[in-house]
């Protein structure tokens, strides 16, 4: 597959390290931004529409459903199919999880569906916060996205690679006594990242 030109969406802060890292590797034509990012991040690419010349589409951290699918590929932040949906560092730490990690997957009608790609995993412990895993995330994820695309270079047939229905986790399904925590984990990544 070509990947020589590529359409970003997404504008947080995983997004911004993760073009960063990308841009030597790749031509970024520009990006789409999200409506409303969590953890804004300033991406340092032209702001552009679909119609802009590109091969792929890689969505990271993006806030909207893509209505054009066409040779879309997401960057999620769970191991899917089991953390698919949103919301995944606070459902992890809730459900004791012992590792979490990153899946990269084809876009498909249907959300976290698509044939996976690759994926990467990291500890959780028993002290950690969502800001741990989040931190975790900023350290893995640039280096994840570029050996996934590398690796879809290569691959001789995307449609050949697995398909499960994900478990989905909803925006905002927090339990009321976790609520302060939840709230308070944006602020506390926006100050640690000085965004």
């Amino acid at each position: 597959m070509n990947l020589n030109k590529i359409l970003i969406y997404g504008s947080t802060y995983l997004t911004k390290i993760t073009c960063d890292f990308l841009k030597p590797h790749y031509d970024l034509v520009g990006y789409i931004p999200s409506q409303n990012p969590l953890i804004k991040g300033k991406i340092d690419l032209p702001i552009v529409n679909e119609d802009v010349e590109h091969d792929i589409k890689l969505s990271i951290q993006y806030d909207k459903k893509l209505l054009n699918i066409e040779n879309a590929f997401n960057v999620h932040t769970g191991l899917l199919p089991e953390w698919g949906g949103t919301d995944i560092l606070y459902h992890t730490l809730k459900e004791g999880a012992l590792e979490q990690g990153m899946s990269f997957h084809k876009i498909t009608e249907k959300f976290d569906k698509g044939p996976i790609i690759s994926k990467t995993t990291y500890p959780v412990f028993k002290t950690d916060t969502m800001v741990d895993l989040y931190q975790r995330l900023t350290q893995i994820c640039p280096s994840f996205v570029l050996g996934s695309l590398k690796l879809l270079e290569c691959l001789p047939s995307i449609e050949e690679c697995q398909v499960h229905n994900p478990r989905l986790f909803k925006r905002g399904n927090i339990e009321d006594k976790d609520l302060d925590t939840y709230k308070n984990f944006i602020p506390t990544i926006n100050k640690l990242y000085h965004i």
